[in-house]
């Protein structure tokens, strides 16, 4: 009978683990390190001045249409709880974090 009332309670707490697990899941956000001067050609040199500059906790070189080619910008990755939130870490240069899944 002991043993019965242990599977059901570890049944129980292993279900609340995986519950609280996928309600606690955080998203990937970017934002761009100001802090990095230059064309991004290198992801690590980024992802190293992220962590460095206490921006995020990783980085890589992103272009956009209007920069061209040779206009490469380090971006910053960072977890965010919500979506669309407004972050207040160092480095931010735009009010609004992007969100990536």
């Amino acid at each position: 009978m002991a043993s019965n009332k242990k599977v059901v309670v570890l049944g129980v707490f292993t279900l609340a683990l995986l519950l609280l697990a996928h309600c606690a899941e955080a998203h990937l956000c970017t934002t761009r390190n100001v802090y990095y001067h230059g064309p991004c050609m290198s992801n690590k040199n980024c992802a190293d001045s992220c962590i460095h500059d206490d921006v995020g906790s990783g980085g890589y070189c992103s272009s956009t249409w209007k920069r061209g080619p040779f206009g490469r910008i380090c971006k910053c990755t960072f977890e965010c709880w919500e979506e669309n939130k407004a972050s207040t870490s160092k480095g931010l240069d735009t009010p609004r974090a992007e969100v990536s899944n």
